[in-house]
């Protein structure tokens, strides 16, 4: 289904059955959709209904004026989609980047906001040099720092460009890796350089909320994995200890991808919050 949103057409779906609605945040701008997040929760569809929508410039939707590649905008843009979709108060999850915009959310809009849960993110852009470091440390071919630089400080000069330096560091994500695994999802991919140089050259560099975490009073699940290495462990325990009503809960053999990691824990953990709330 598509949606227009402030001025742009947003691909959606609306999928599963039951309280509460969760509206999903999908994180890598550039590079995620919303069929990440439904890849994620679609077993969960059995008790809870989600909400899953590309980000402007990202997967289906349309790309928009680079200038509107905001954090604010976003959050704009969730909130108007669930205006559209007439739902009330919500759940929010964000993975990744997308945790970082849905406590941008909920900072803006906390009244509509029943829960929310985060996985693999972080307060501000500190997080990036502990990234680089994880990433050279692993040896990777063709990572190095300069490679790391172009990537994260938004210098990609195409969609192939992005698709080709995300490939080199992708095995970084998931202990469960196989090639051909990744060729699957690559195969999936649309990727959208301009989104990702925007976001990355702009709006990363200046995010920085952990001064703001204690007004974040929703009931919130912060997830972890034990070995993440772009957002690692001690950036949850930051968001653990900022937000007033947060738990943290840390996945022993999982990277940044709990979901591929962890599979069975991961739905168990998110079934039993939700269940709670509800």
């Amino acid at each position: 289904m598509f949606a227009r949103i402030n001025g742009v057409q947003l691909y959606y779906e609306v999928s599963g059955k039951g309280i509460p609605v969760v509206m999903t945040l999908h994180g890598g701008p550039g590079i995620g959709d919303g069929g990440d997040n439904k890849r994620m929760f679609k077993l969960l569809e059995d008790e809870f209904t989600f909400v899953y929508f590309d980000q402007r410039g990202n997967g289906q939707s349309d790309d928009a004026n680079p200038s509107t590649y905001t954090h604010r905008q976003i959050v704009e843009d969730t909130e108007s989609l669930r205006r559209h979709l007439g739902i009330g108060r919500m759940a929010l999850s964000g993975g990744s980047y997308g945790g970082m915009l849905a406590m941008e959310y909920a900072l803006v809009y906390p009244d509509n906001l029943t829960h929310m849960i985060l996985r693999g993110t972080a307060a501000s852009s500190a997080l990036q040099e502990y990234a680089f470091e994880n990433a050279l440390a692993a040896g990777l071919p063709g990572v190095s720092r300069s490679m790391l630089e172009n990537l994260f400080y938004g210098h990609m000069k195409s969609d192939d460009d992005l698709k080709e330096h995300f490939a080199r560091i992708y095995p970084l994500y998931s202990r469960k890796y196989t090639p051909g695994k990744a060729r699957k999802l690559f195969e999936q991919k649309r990727f959208r350089h301009l989104t990702h140089n925007a976001f990355f050259q702009h709006a990363f560099p200046e995010y920085d909320i952990r001064a703001r975490l204690k007004d974040i009073r929703v009931k919130t699940l912060i997830m972890t994995g034990r070995h993440d290495w772009i957002t690692p462990l001690k950036f949850a325990g930051e968001l653990r200890d900022g937000l007033p009503n947060a738990r943290l809960e840390i996945f022993e053999d999982a990277g940044h991808s709990i979901n591929a990691d962890m599979p069975d824990q991961f739905r168990e953990v998110i079934r039993s919050f939700l269940k709670e709330q509800a």
